[in-house]
């Protein structure tokens, strides 16, 4: 995969396919390979950028695990592979980068698809304790109790064993230390407030059966981005886009196609 150096750390990315170009956020403790279902759709019709964030996958760790951080990374990994406009897809975490991007810089962002996210994962009493719980059993992690924990809580109950596996096997590759230094600054993101200022359109996806970024977390993404459409995918959890592809592909197909359609 390629690596190069963005504000000195070594970030890897895969790059596929032709302009216009769909950059890919992953999820906390994911990998950029979370989207294979997406890359393997949409790469026919445009060039899929899927990035590793510092500190998981092949990325490099960094001092600094926050939403602005991250953000800056993926405006310098844009700069060097001379992408001046993108549709943004992000994961829960990489959904939050996305909001991020499109406020502090609006000029980089066409659009955004939101999957299984939220402008404020403490927002709810659920989240808030189970993410602060998480931080603060994070450096004693043992991984294949993690592997065990992120493969029953992110995916539908009634979810096949791939997604289970999948998710179980990638969420446990992440350090400790990073795990509980990025959830730590990730749960006090909030810019629920600030949602107005997002003009571009942005896809909202949620599954029913997400613990994590529930549906009550998307409503209020839907209720504040004032150019937004809601998809809710039935028999999913927090891991839609790969438990349900064919549904999450279908909702994407639909936004690409009316906003940025591919040549």
């Amino acid at each position: 995969m390629p690596v190069t150096e963005v504000n000195g750390i070594n970030i890897c990315y895969e790059d596929e396919g032709g302009d216009p170009p769909l950059v890919f956020l992953h999820c906390w403790t994911g990998n950029k390979a979370f989207f294979f279902e997406q890359v393997k759709r949409f790469s026919r019709g445009y060039r899929c950028i899927a990035v590793d964030f510092p500190g998981h996958g092949g990325s490099n760790e960094c001092d600094e695990y926050t939403v602005e951080h991250f953000t800056e990374i993926i405006v310098g990994l844009m700069k060097k592979l001379k992408v001046k406009k993108a549709v943004f897809v992000g994961h829960s975490m990489g959904g939050m980068v996305c909001m991020q991007l499109a406020l502090d810089h609006p000029g980089l962002v066409k659009g955004i698809i939101l999957l299984d996210t939220t402008s404020h994962l403490s927002g709810y009493l659920f989240q808030r304790a189970v993410a602060s719980v998480a931080v603060l059993v994070s450096p004693l992690g043992i991984k294949p109790a993690r592997a065990v924990v992120a493969g029953i809580a992110a995916t539908y109950p009634f979810a096949g064993l791939k997604a289970r596996i999948i998710t179980g096997r990638e969420c446990c590759k992440v350090p400790n230390r990073v795990t509980g230094k990025s959830l730590n600054s990730f749960r006090n993101f909030n810019v629920t407030e600030r949602l107005g200022e997002i003009k571009v359109p942005a896809l909202i996806v949620v599954g029913t059966a997400d613990l994590l970024a529930d549906v009550r977390h998307a409503r209020t993404l839907a209720r504040g981005l004032p150019n937004s459409t809601m998809r809710v995918v039935h028999g999913a959890g927090h891991m839609a886009l790969f438990e349900k592809p064919e549904v999450v592909n279908e909702a994407m197909e639909g936004y690409l196609d009316r906003v940025y359609p591919s040549k």
